[in-house]
């Protein structure tokens, strides 16, 4: 689930609506944009970044990496690296509204691969994008992004925003097998400071799901009962703060 997610909430950096809103002419320039960020929280240490390239005509090109580390800095066989690239167009419809397109992929080292074509609609209230697998697997993921700073007149001194994830479950049974966090939704409530400086802090609250090891008891038609460990979804809460610099 959580390489989804990643692939979700990096992309909707390139489609953020406030960067949108304020580059009306972003037909007739060039524009590079990066940041990095250290985070900890329930599920332990993470270090992330992207880089993103704003071209004329609206095409745009990003990649983000990210690396969890889980509670502590030594090199551990379950830490993960995922990377995420994107290619796409934005265009403006009026001054507030914009449609977007483009091609995903994520790679998580030594583990998943996903491609996706996404399609997106951005208005200065909310983010919504919808995002289609190429590979055997058709099965549809949906993002919505809420602005709420966009409902206040007066401008407050914190972003804050609200992200609501769905993944659908796998049409193919060989990742439905290996993959039992398939299918449901996940929410994100940020808060983010950023200063004229660059730095960023913030705090994010989240409802998610999250794969558990669970030892599961079976009997047989004669009656012999035995335990086996098996991987279950559940549904939980996590906290994490970060601090970073955008450049």
């Amino acid at each position: 689930m959580k390489n989804i997610v990643l692939l979700l909430i990096t992309c909707t950096l390139s489609l953020s609506q406030d960067s949108l809103l304020l580059n009306q002419d972003m037909d007739y320039k060039y524009s590079i944009t990066s940041a990095s960020f250290f985070n900890y929280g329930t599920a332990g240490y993470e270090l992330d970044g992207f880089i993103e390239f704003q071209m004329k005509k609206g095409f745009f090109i990003e990649s983000s990496i990210n690396y969890e580390m889980g509670d502590d800095f030594s090199y551990q066989s379950d830490e993960t690296i995922g990377i995420n690239s994107s290619i796409g167009i934005m265009k403006s419809i009026s001054n507030n509204l914009f449609v977007a397109g483009g091609l995903s992929n994520y790679t998580e080292i030594k583990n998943d691969n996903l491609n996706e074509l996404f399609f997106g609609m951005i208005t200065k209230y909310w983010t919504g994008v919808i995002y289609i697998g190429i590979q055997e697997d058709l099965a549809p993921n949906f993002l919505m992004l809420l602005d709420i700073n966009s409902f206040f007149k007066n401008r407050i001194p914190i972003d804050i925003s609200i992200m609501n994830t769905y993944n659908s479950s796998s049409n193919d049974l060989n990742v439905s097998k290996v993959n039992t966090n398939e299918g449901g939704f996940d929410t994100f409530f940020r808060f983010t400071k950023d200063y004229e400086s660059g730095m960023s802090v913030g705090y994010n609250f989240s409802q998610e799901r999250y794969e558990t090891p669970k030892l599961i008891t079976y009997q047989k038609p004669g009656g012999q009962i035995y335990q086996k460990n098996r991987t279950v979804t559940e549904t939980g809460f996590f906290h994490t703060i970060h601090i970073g610099y955008l450049f």
